[in-house]
């Protein structure tokens, strides 16, 4: 069978740029990135040690199973996949390694010792959990000099389904797809100030009079500035609160997206927002979903977000953004994002291009099509979770895994719903 190739997968595989080159995170956008993306030296060990040699190369952010990786292979379940590569940092600063994701668990280590996470679920302050969130190192004490040895352990475990996952499986067919093992999402060092600005978060809130009110929170910060428009509002104890008069609502037709900045000390992150109401409400007697105070009919596609050539990641963030162009000018407005979470990219793009996102939660624990499909269907819908699904550790899990979600993508105007 001939290898099938996306455009992009194509010219990728023909050149020696680094992938995914866009930076990665729409909604704080700091002048520093460093994109650690191209080839890691790369080893499949069946244990927890560290391999005496690398004898592969493998292309970050692509899963080794995928043709873009360079090495399109199988990894035995329960493997732990080893990335090693060396870098220099010559900034000065604290530094952060962020990892968009890595299915299923990750450890760092930099020059030999385990780097503390700052962002992200692990029970032990080291080991992120969790296959499809964004989750952030803080390596600043563990440099020498400028230099930093990398090595990121990942061990992906999908029999026994401990961790959502998704449309993998063991044995692909019908509705089941080729595992995803180890990184899939863009890896990138970021040089911020010793006290920096950790999030940003907005809450839009509409006022009776039309106006609408907007909290800004900064975390990690007290003090600061918030620039917007031709306007500058200061920020007490990490919040302030903006003021919109005459506001652009935001809907597919119209995707206005309000930019600003936060500014404190020494950092200085660019974030959006948008503003939009949903709700149900009674029309004729019959329930509507309302978007923007009037009833609004979602019609669209379910998008599994699986490529031929990039497995769960596509070759270069301009297929996200093509694709997204398609589907509007196909006439649709909606798309079902299918027991996956995207990189950030993807939703900013549906932000900004007006494409409503209905948000599957990853699912965890067994699926049976008896139980799961049929018996749902003919209307026997009331039964206990806890009875189906009674492991502690995949429930505590996946309780983390949607909680992530929920933070993660709340604020971002296309998602309109979650299942």
């Amino acid at each position: 069978m001939n290898n099938l190739y996306t455009v992009e997968g194509e010219a990728l595989q023909k050149s020696d740029r680094i992938p995914w080159p866009d930076y990665p995170r729409p909604r704080m956008v700091r002048n520093s990135f460093l994109n650690l993306n191209g080839w890691w030296d790369f080893a499949v060990t069946s244990d927890a040690r560290p391999p005496l040699r690398y004898e592969e190369k493998i292309r970050v952010p692509f899963v080794p199973e995928s043709l873009l990786s360079g090495l399109q292979k199988a990894v035995p379940d329960g493997s732990f996949l080893w990335y090693h590569r060396s870098i220099t940092i010559h900034e000065k600063g604290r530094i952060l390694l962020h990892i968009g994701a890595a299915d299923q668990t990750c450890v760092i280590w930099v020059n030999g010792k385990r780097a503390p996470l700052v962002s992200g679920y692990s029970r032990n302050g080291y080991t992120h959990e969790g296959g499809y969130e964004p989750f952030t190192a803080d390596i600043t004490e563990l440099l020498d000099g400028e230099k930093a040895d990398l090595l990121l352990q990942v061990h992906d475990q999908l029999q026994g389904w401990k961790y959502p996952y998704g449309k993998q499986s063991l044995t692909r067919g019908g509705m089941w797809y080729t595992p995803c093992s180890g990184i899939w999402q863009t890896v990138w060092i970021e040089v911020v100030p010793m006290t920096y600005i950790q999030n940003v978060r907005t809450e839009t809130l509409p006022e009776a009079d039309g106006t609408w009110c907007v909290k800004i929170t900064a975390e990690g910060v007290e003090e600061g500035q918030i620039l917007f428009e031709e306007r500058t509002i200061a920020l007490r104890a990490g919040e302030a609160e903006v003021s919109i008069q005459n506001p652009k609502l935001w809907s597919p037709e119209t995707p206005h997206l309000y930019r600003f900045s936060v500014v404190s000390g020494e950092d200085q992150v660019e974030s959006y927002f948008a503003l939009r109401s949903l709700k149900i409400e009674k029309v004729n007697q019959v329930p509507r979903l309302m978007l923007n105070d009037h009833p609004y009919f979602f019609h669209g596609l379910l998008d599994q977000g699986y490529w031929p050539d990039g497995l769960f990641t596509p070759a270069d963030p301009a297929c996200i953004r093509e694709e997204i162009r398609k589907i509007k000018e196909l006439g649709f407005n909606m798309v079902r994002k299918h027991i996956k979470i995207e990189p950030e990219i993807f939703y900013y793009e549906c932000d900004r291009q007006g494409l409503a996102v209905f948000q599957d939660m990853v699912q965890a624990g067994d699926y049976s099509f008896f139980r799961d499909t049929i018996l749902p269907t003919v209307g026997l819908r009331n039964r206990s979770d806890r009875k189906l699904h009674p492991d502690a550790e995949m429930r505590e899990n996946f309780i983390e895994s949607m909680t992530a979600a929920v933070h993660q993508l709340k604020e971002h105007p296309s998602i309109v719903y979650w299942t």
